[in-house]
Order: structure tokens, then sequence, then C-alpha cells
């Protein structure tokens, strides 16, 4: 009956354990030491580390190493993304000054080109004025002949009718029409 008694009093959790060793070690001892190292102790210290590891493995651990893997993929693809964007602008800032050259290029053949333009515009307008002005010169200068020519003529008309009215006079013969104007134009000839 004893042992009847003696096995119900007999612990049946962890905490009856450490309550019923406590107990136990205080009859030897007089009281619980806390700096004694307990076998029992230690066993049931690292099986509660093995389970928190393991509950902590799977419930924080993969999630945060998951996160941070996931994390390092994005920054390598946004790393390997910034490269090929630095390339490309590298390959575009060539492009475009190869454009700006060749436009600049183009604009200098192009203000060249218009420049032989306006100069042989300019010489073509002279050489058009030039021949302009001597069609006006050889024009003025057969317009003067023509002129000249007329006066000399109405000047021989007026000397002639000059001369026949002083020789009338200095001979006082009075001539006919028809004399007068035979005379005129002998005079006429030989001026």
């Amino acid at each position: 009956m004893a042992d009847s008694a003696h096995n119900s009093e007999q612990p049946h959790g962890l905490a009856e354990t450490i309550e019923a060793h406590a107990v136990h070690e205080g009859d030897h001892h007089g009281g619980v030491n806390p700096m004694e190292i307990s076998g029992g102790m230690v066993i049931w210290t690292w099986v509660l580390f093995v389970i928190t590891l393991v509950a902590l493995y799977k419930i924080a651990w993969k999630p945060i190493l998951g996160a941070l893997d996931k994390r390092e993929e994005e920054i390598q693809e946004s790393m390997d993304n910034a490269e090929k964007l630095r390339e490309e602008m590298a390959g575009l800032e060539k492009v475009c000054t190869e454009k700006i050259a060749d436009a600049d290029a183009q604009s200098k053949k192009i203000l060249e080109k218009a420049r032989r333009g306006a100069h042989e515009q300019a010489q073509v307008i002279e050489e058009k004025a030039r021949n302009e002005a001597d069609i006006l010169t050889e024009n003025a200068h057969r317009d003067i002949e023509a002129s000249r020519a007329l006066a000399e003529d109405a000047l021989r008309i007026e000397s002639a009718a000059w001369a026949r009215e002083l020789a009338g006079k200095l001979i006082e013969e009075n001539l006919d029409d028809e004399k007068s104007r035979a005379l005129t134009d002998k005079l006429i000839r030989e001026l």
C-alpha cells in the first residue's frame, strides 16, 4: 500500500518532475541550489532548444531566407537592368554624336553650296547688268549718232538756206524755187 501511495505521488509532468526533484534535493541539502547542474535539466534544455530551433527554422527562418533570396535576385536583376540601360545609353549617345556630326557636316555643305550659288548668282546679275549697261550705252551712242546726224542735216539745211540767202543778196539775183533747191542740195552734199 505504501507502494501504491508512493506511485500515486509520483510526478506526471515536467513541472512536477522539476518540483519533485527540487524537493528531493532540498531534503538532502536543505534548499535548492540554483548553481547546481542537473542532468535532467540539461537534457530538457537541449530538447527545448532543438524544438525552438526547428520551429524558428520552419516558421521564421525559411520565410526570412526566402525573402532575402528574393530581394537579392531583385537587386541583381536591377543591377543587370541598370548595366543594360547604361550600355544602351552609351550606344545612344554615340549614335546622337554621330548624327550631330553628320548634321553639322551637311549644314556646312549646304552653307557652302548656298555661298557658291549666291556668288554665281551675283556674277550672273553683274554680267546681266554689264550687258544691259553695254546695250544701253550702245543704244545711247546710236541715239547720239542719230541725233548728231539729224542735227548735222538740220544744220546743213539751215546753213544752206543762209548761204543761199547770202548768195542771193550778194548776187542780187532772184533764184526761183527749183534752182534754190538744186543749189541747197549741192551745198548739203559738199558739206
